[in-house]
């Protein structure tokens, strides 16, 4: 197996994680339900937020010279 095939599955397998546990947080501390229009547009912009957050985190570690 290549190394681009590992770091694509890994990424790929992160971002399932990533959701599977948003649903699983929205279900349990969000005021949800129902998968309905709503919730899903709540999911795509609370995706987004995630997302960045990782962003910067990896950012603000990357800074203090902990990956290189």
């Amino acid at each position: 197996m290549s190394k681009n095939k590992i770091i694509e599955e890994t990424v790929e397998t992160i971002i399932d994680n990533i959701e599977e546990k948003l649903v699983d947080y929205m279900f349990d501390l969000g005021d949800y339900s129902e998968t309905n229009n709503k919730f899903y547009e709540d999911k795509e912009e609370l995706f987004n937020e995630v997302v960045k957050e990782l962003n910067n985190r990896i950012i603000k570690y990357k800074t203090f010279n902990n990956i290189k």
